[in-house]
């Protein structure tokens, strides 16, 4: 079942708003952490500046004592963790200071001094990871405003010194990530408040007014009045015009074609009255000259109607049996009136002429490709066949006999028995049932004999509608 309008609008909704999300909170994330982290990298170097200047100054007029307890003191302030002074070689020869060429072997002390550019590194120191470490060099420079030259007999450019220490960020980190979680929060109420809007934007502007279009247009449609076309956006508005322009040519068209099918089934019910007419017409012939009334292959269809409606054929298959029946022993009319009119019984050789007739019925409509003249066919060239083969034209046995055949077996054997003939009277009901019991299985499909025999009372009722009818023609004529 598909989702309607609404569901999917707010699912598309939902997946574009998870997708700027994650986009917006990855930019601002990617973002931030630069920002952090050039933030982070000032702080360093401000308090690398800071200590430049107290250390300048302490060194400049403080006695030595004084400068080493500056140091000490700056190490407990700024966060900073495990400062160290690291002179050059020149201010270590000028002063006769103790040499640490160990200190020289780390890559990131030997590059500041050689780049004379400060260091700035993520690192971590013992157990604490989130640590910024700071190797920052002081550069003999005319410009300063303290003369460094008059202490040190270097050229202008040399690195005097340098400074690295540590500085715990996590602090700062912390805060950082709050603010960053603050924004992101801001953000996504932002972002779900604008996903609400839109949808309702969606739903009230859209989504509702098309689904009032669509009742309005099936109202329209089913009660052939226009719709209502004010809607407030020109869009809708112009496609309920367009829906009624559409309604109306389809009203015209439906008006029409009922006209056309109502003539159409006034001509199928022409047809079909002509063709049973002429199907009634050409099996009273046949009977006419066997001296049976035409009222007999009506009966036959009649019995064989009820006998297929009764052993669940679907109603295609009754309609079909009750309209080719009557046309059961078309073949007679190619048999000699001066053997179907004997009074006394047939020869051998007689009743072989008169068993032609399944044959040649056979014949006169098997190369049609009409479905009603193919079963007429197999009606009259199997309605002699016999359950136990014992019958003709072939000689069929048991279910290679087509249905129609044995239904229309039934029906004609117990018509012709319990009808009266010129030639005979008729059978007691008693008798004519015994003798199907007798015939089961034999000359008889013994299914079709029990369904028969079930229904045998509508059978007698049909039976007596046609013999009053018989007997008011008879006393009409």
């Amino acid at each position: 079942m598909k989702e309607n309008l609404k569901a999917i609008v707010f699912k598309r909704l939902i997946a574009t708003a998870i997708f700027f999300f994650i986009l917006v909170i990855t930019l601002v994330a990617y973002n931030f952490k630069e920002l952090s982290t050039l933030a982070m990298l000032d702080k360093g170097q401000s308090v690398a500046r800071f200590i430049e200047a107290g250390l300048i100054t302490h060194m400049h007029k403080a006695p030595h004592k004084e400068q080493q307890q500056y140091i000490e003191n700056l190490k407990t302030v700024s966060n900073v963790v495990g400062m160290n002074i690291i002179h050059s070689p020149e201010i270590t020869a000028q002063f006769s200071l103790a040499c640490h060429k160990h200190q020289f072997k780390d890559p990131i002390i030997a590059n500041v001094f050689k780049n004379k550019e400060p260091s700035f590194n993520f690192t971590s120191l013992g157990n604490q990871n989130n640590m910024l470490r700071v190797t920052f060099p002081y550069i003999a420079d005319y410009k300063k405003s303290i003369d460094c030259f008059s202490c040190h007999n270097v050229p202008e450019g040399t690195v005097l010194g340098a400074v690295d220490f540590y500085i715990d960020m996590t602090s700062y980190s912390d805060i950082s990530l709050r603010y960053l979680y603050i924004i992101i929060g801001v953000l996504s109420l932002s972002l779900l408040g604008v996903l609400l809007l839109l949808y309702r934007f969606i739903d009230e502007h859209i989504i509702d007014p098309l689904e009032s279009l669509v009742i309005k247009t099936k109202s329209g449609y089913e009660t052939h009045t226009p719709i209502d076309d004010e809607f407030e956006s020109f869009e809708l508005q112009d496609i309920a015009h367009k829906m009624n322009l559409y309604n109306d040519e389809v009203l015209k068209k439906t008006q029409n074609l009922q006209e056309k099918n109502a003539q159409c089934e006034m001509l199928k019910q022409e047809i079909m009255a002509t063709r049973n007419a002429l199907i009634t017409t050409m099996a009273t012939i046949a009977e006419a000259k066997s001296k049976q009334t035409a009222s007999h292959v009506k009966r036959v269809a009649q019995y064989a109607y009820l006998l297929a409606k009764a052993y669940g054929l679907d109603d295609e298959e009754c309609e079909i049996i009750q309209s080719v029946t009557p046309m059961y022993d078309i073949g007679k009319t190619g048999i000699p009136n001066t053997l179907l009119q004997k009074p006394e019984k047939l020869t051998e050789d007689e009743f072989e002429i008169v068993k032609e007739h399944a044959k040649l019925g056979y014949e006169t409509f098997k190369n049609s490709s009409h479905t009603l003249l193919q079963a007429a066919a197999t009606i009259a060239h199997e309605h002699h066949e016999h359950w136990d083969g014992s019958g003709y034209p072939i000689g069929l046995k048991g279910e290679n006999i087509h249905i129609y055949g044995r239904i229309v077996a039934i029906a004609d054997v117990f018509d012709a028995l319990i009808t009266k003939r010129v030639y005979k009277e008729a059978w007691p009901l008693e008798e004519v049932l015994a003798l199907f019991k007798e015939e089961k299985a034999r000359q008889f499909d013994p299914v079709l004999v029990d369904v028969f025999l079930s229904i045998i009372d509508d059978v007698m009722k049909l039976k007596a509608k046609y013999d009053v009818g018989e007997e008011a023609h008879t006393t009409g004529g």
